[in-house]
């Protein structure tokens, strides 16, 4: 049984309603303002705002930030609540990043080309992505 029922499943795209500690691999979770990559497997959050985000710019976009601590795991319909320590004094402070509304979490693959490095990528691309946002994530 399938604690984690998909929204949508075929050999190109997985969609669920929700991310819990239980799971691994990466995924794209689009909020009513921003992107996020969620990436279980080495626990991090990259953030891509978009131009709908009333938060605006932060200092750690589009660059991966060590997740130290899950307090509401991305839902769809509701926000996630994540810390993290300060990348500079990380024995003294501690962040937090609380997203937007979620509208939807869809499993990114990783591909290799030709010699190419692997890079992430969306199958179909969710509606609300934005564009060229996932030129950002490599491999991780």
């Amino acid at each position: 049984m399938n604690d984690h029922p998909s929204t949508s499943d075929s050999s190109t795209q997985i969609t669920l309603d929700k991310l819990d500690a239980a799971m691994s691999g990466v995924w794209l979770v689009i909020s009513k303002g921003s992107q996020h990559i969620w990436n279980l497997d080495a626990m991090t959050d990259t953030r891509v705002p978009g131009a709908a985000s009333l938060s605006g710019t932060f200092a750690l976009d589009g660059r991966p930030i060590p997740i130290a601590r899950v307090e509401r795991w991305p839902r769809v319909g509701a926000t996630s609540l994540f810390f993290f320590d300060d990348p500079t004094e990380t024995a003294r402070y501690e962040h937090y990043r609380q997203s937007s509304r979620i509208k939807s979490i869809t499993r990114v693959a990783e591909i290799q080309e030709d010699g190419v490095p692997p890079k992430l990528r969306v199958d179909t691309p969710p509606e609300g992505t934005i564009p060229g946002s996932l030129k950002l994530y490599k491999a991780l």
